[in-house]
């Protein structure tokens, strides 16, 4: 038996259910009808009851005729139904399929056009802005060749009388040279007389490492700076590229450039044989692929002097290696120097060292600060700066900050450790507990602590966001630790959760 048919039985039972209850109320009716009519004439009753068989004899055959018309007519109906349903469905169905086709059309084409306008908007924009940078930096190259020419313009002068007086050289040699005896005079007067005892006033250190493609234009912005009483320590850590023959060249090319080749121990370890080699009054140090503006060191250096300071130090500028644009590092921004105080000595006591950036290279310090606190870098780690960043600032007595920007940080350079964010990145939580361990050795801990967790917390989340996905477990696993052996206390905790909620979840 089919569905259909189990459907009709269905009805059909329950039809004759109705047809059997109605039935049943005739009856009653014709029941009540007799006890009535018992108290009627016989002649009516006779009458009646006749009435009543005709009654119900019809009444009978009409329900039965009824029952066998109904159940076909209900038969018929759901039949006819469901064939209009069938035909209605399908004539719906691809109506709907080709009504639906076409929405999606018509949205895709909507879509297209958003995106469109979109696209061209965002052309429009990144042109304007474009335009806007290039205007910018029209102005300021503009204006960096009148200072060039301004700075230029003495020693333009030189050039010229040196050229004079190089021509007249060559004559008088050309005269010379025809004379043996004339010569031979001439060779020893003009042999150079070497100064001795003269102390540098400032000792440059670079450590070089693979930075040929930058390293000429390092060194010429040291040799050329203005002030002249420098020496220049570079310490080839074992580079594999045209670094040794470049630092040679410049060598022999310059008295006050030092060069020590050594196999590959890191930054730190350079950055220290240079410092135990230097003999300058102070220290500054440059990265190879990096340079100075000209004026930077004699700025600095008459900075110190004048205020008797331990370190001197100015605003750094930025060079985006990536898109070949002068513009600041994210961390050098103007707006992260805001809390730097201007126009007068300070040191940690005034101003918090984690409060403004850090970094070793905008700096000049005095030796003595170095031999005094017996300072140096880390070696065989890199973020190794921060010892000495660190050790030189909690240490100082007299600092003094000036808002000119005179030293060139390059970034986005292919292979800095920012860059790659690979495996190094995990070094820095190793360098939070140096720094702590400077602190305590300080006296400074106690009332730096909030300021160093802050720093930290931010360190530990951000680098952890910034390293790659194959070094994410082994750093998170290394941060975890360091976070709980800071052994934090309720206080600390709910402070630091302000601005970073998930700490709770590490302690």
């Amino acid at each position: 038996m089919t569905e259909q048919d189990e459907k009709y039985k269905q009805l059909e039972q329950q039809y004759k259910k109705m047809l059997s209850s109605a039935k049943e109320v005739y009856e009653s009716e014709i029941n009540l009808l007799k006890t009535k009519l018992e108290y009627a004439e016989l002649k009516q009753h006779t009458e009646l009851e006749n009435k009543i068989a005709e009654t119900k004899k019809e009444t009978d055959e009409y329900y039965n005729v009824k029952n066998s018309n109904d159940i076909q007519e209900i038969k018929d109906y759901y039949e006819n139904k469901i064939k209009d349903l069938i035909e209605w469905y399908e004539k719906e169905i691809p109506r709907r399929q080709n009504e639906t086709a076409a929405w999606h059309e018509n949205n895709l084409r909507e879509k297209v056009a958003e995106l469109t306008k979109n696209y061209e908007e965002t052309i429009a924009q990144l042109n304007k802005r474009f335009n806007d940078e290039i205007e910018v930096l029209s102005t300021q190259l503009i204006e960096q060749k009148k200072y060039y020419e301004k700075q230029l313009k003495p020693f333009n002068r030189l050039i010229r009388i040196k050229n004079k007086l190089k021509s007249k050289e060559n004559k008088t040699e050309k005269k010379i040279n025809k004379t043996p005896e004339i010569k031979q005079e001439v060779n020893i007067i003009t042999q150079p007389i070497q100064e001795k005892n003269v102390r540098p006033k400032v000792s440059v250190i670079l450590p070089v490492y693979n930075v040929g493609k930058y390293l000429r234009q390092s060194l010429d912005s040291l040799i050329n700076q203005s002030l002249k009483e420098i020496e220049i320590i570079c310490v080839n850590d074992g580079s594999t590229d045209d670094s040794y023959d470049i630092l040679e060249e410049y060598k022999n090319k310059d008295n006050r450039i030092k060069v020590i080749h050594k196999e590959n121990k890191g930054t730190g370890a350079a950055r220290n044989d240079g410092l135990k080699l230097a003999t300058g009054e102070c220290i500054g140090f440059v990265d190879p692929d990096d340079w100075v503006k000209p004026i930077m060191y004699e700025r600095l250096y008459t900075l110190l002097k004048e205020k008797n300071l331990d370190i001197a130090m100015c605003m750094p500028d930025g060079y985006d290696e990536k898109n070949g644009i002068n513009r600041p590092f994210p961390y050098f921004v103007d707006d992260n120097f805001k809390d730097m105080i201007d126009d007068r000595i300070f040191n940690w006591r005034d101003l918090s060292p984690f409060k403004y950036p850090m970094c070793v290279w905008n700096k000049l310090y005095t030796k003595e600060l170095f031999d005094k606190n017996q300072i140096w870098f880390t070696e065989g780690l890199d973020f190794e700066d921060h010892s000495v960043i660190f050790g030189t600032l909690l240490t100082a007595k007299k600092m003094f900050f000036i808002r000119e920007k005179l030293y060139v940080y390059r970034f986005n350079r292919v292979g800095s450790v920012l860059s790659d964010n690979n495996r190094r990145l995990i070094d820095h939580i190793e360098i939070f507990n140096i720094v702590e361990d400077l602190m305590k050795r300080t006296n400074t801990y106690t009332a730096l602590r909030n300021d160093f967790l802050f720093y930290k917390i931010h360190n530990l989340f951000y680098y952890y966001s910034m390293i790659k996905d194959k070094y994410k477990q082994e750093y998170y696993q290394n941060m975890v630790k360091s976070i709980k052996d800071i052994n934090l206390n309720s206080d600390e905790i709910n402070m630091l959760s302000e601005k970073y909620p998930e700490i709770k979840s590490y302690v």
